[in-house]
């Protein structure tokens, strides 16, 4: 029997030339470790793909992928533009650009395409007969949701994009009739997919790396944890908040630019934390009793982790969460991120028990084995 699985994988990776184009490389987060996955799970062994981009903090990414990235804008390399270390830089005021940049590569030589994009990489023109997949994280927010955008660009930045919009929508909406398939990572994102550019989109979660997190290590009683950056759509003044009064701690990991304003209002249960080592983090995951996301994410990673160590979640009632959270299965979905709701939310969680590998079980359907295996599918059925 493993004899025939080997085979079946074996024609079902890649080896053909492939590309994958990804809109940039600021460092090695959720869509990074998405394009690292394919790049390591989806080929033939000898059949390596190219990597193309806008832009790559190349000395903040692994070595094998930094090596593979074929092309990036000269543009956004020049002094006073380029990112230096974790310091922004300026690229990322070239947005205009990119749409002609991405559809300028030259991919004459690639059959088989994936774009992996949340903002322009899906402007790709393969050759006429090649594959083109996109990997779609969420269609272009500065475009079609900037009022879910707008905690996280303000100021002058703000202003160009809105005078930008119409411009940027009617480049995107023609840039995705193009795709042969679409990959959504959630049904939140599948609709928008539909929404905006009148395509269906298949929908295949990113990989999480389950297996580094123990579900069965104790859990501190009502004990509950937070773990994001620190700014306003993740909502951390009101999760600390909520804590106050209740019989409850409340540990708080993240950096950002409310940690000022935060920790000028910590109600005395809550404890705030400011950066923790991989390692750390999942020890914080495993001790506690639940875990709490009232952002809204088009998918959601820190949910499944916290699921991984065997924690329950509260999460709001949109995006992601909706796919990874079963009420009273894996936690608790809340349908208003206010003062409230959250605290009603908070004190049935600490009065419900879960069980901790059975979470851990849930999460693993959303493991790195499982994208791969989904992914290798989706991809051998749009080539036959």
């Amino acid at each position: 029997m493993s004899g025939t699985a080997d085979v079946t994988r074996e024609r079902e990776l890649i080896n053909v030339p492939t590309a994958i184009v990804h809109d940039w490389f600021q460092g090695f987060h959720g869509a990074e470790r998405v394009v690292e996955a394919m790049r390591t799970g989806l080929f033939a062994r000898g059949n390596q793909p190219d990597i193309f981009t806008f832009f790559a903090a190349k000395e903040l990414l692994p070595d094998a992928l930094a090596a593979s990235i074929a092309k990036e804008s000269r543009l956004a390399r020049l002094p006073g533009v380029r990112q230096v270390g974790h310091r922004p830089g300026r690229w990322r005021y070239l947005l205009p650009y990119m749409p002609r940049y991405f559809g300028s590569l030259d991919l004459r030589h690639y059959d088989v395409v994936i774009s992996s994009s949340h903002a322009c990489a899906n402007h790709v023109r393969p050759r006429e007969d090649a594959l083109h997949v996109c990997y779609c994280y969420t269609p272009m927010r500065y475009a079609w949701l900037p009022h879910t955008d707008s905690g996280r660009v303000t100021g002058a930045k703000r202003l160009a994009l809105d005078g930008l919009t119409g411009y940027l929508r009617r480049a995107d909406r023609r840039a995705a009739q193009r795709p042969d398939l679409y990959i959504a990572i959630s049904s939140a994102v599948a609709e928008r997919v539909q929404r905006f550019y009148g395509r269906d989109a298949m929908v295949v979660h990113p990989p999480v790396e389950t297996q580094e997190f123990d579900p069965t290590r104790p859990k501190a009683a009502g004990h509950f944890v937070w773990a994001h950056r620190l700014v306003a759509y993740k909502h951390p003044l009101l999760v600390a908040e909520a804590f106050r009064g209740l019989p409850y701690r409340l540990t708080m990991v993240g950096v950002g630019p409310l940690e000022e304003e935060l920790r000028a209002s910590l109600p005395p249960n809550v404890e705030l934390r400011g950066w923790l080592s991989r390692d750390e983090l999942a020890r914080v995951y495993e001790g506690a009793s639940g875990f709490i996301h009232v952002g809204e994410e088009d998918f959601g990673i820190t949910m499944v982790e916290a699921l991984a160590a065997g924690t329950p979640v509260i999460a709001l009632d949109r995006g992601g969460a909706k796919d990874i959270v079963r009420p009273g299965l894996d936690g608790i979905l809340i349908d208003r991120a206010d003062l409230d709701t959250l605290r009603d939310g908070i004190r049935a969680l600490g009065e419900t028990r879960f069980e901790p590998t059975a979470l851990a079980a849930r999460a693993r359907e959303f493991s790195h084995d499982v994208f791969l295996t989904k992914m290798r599918a989706a991809l051998a059925n749009a080539r036959s």
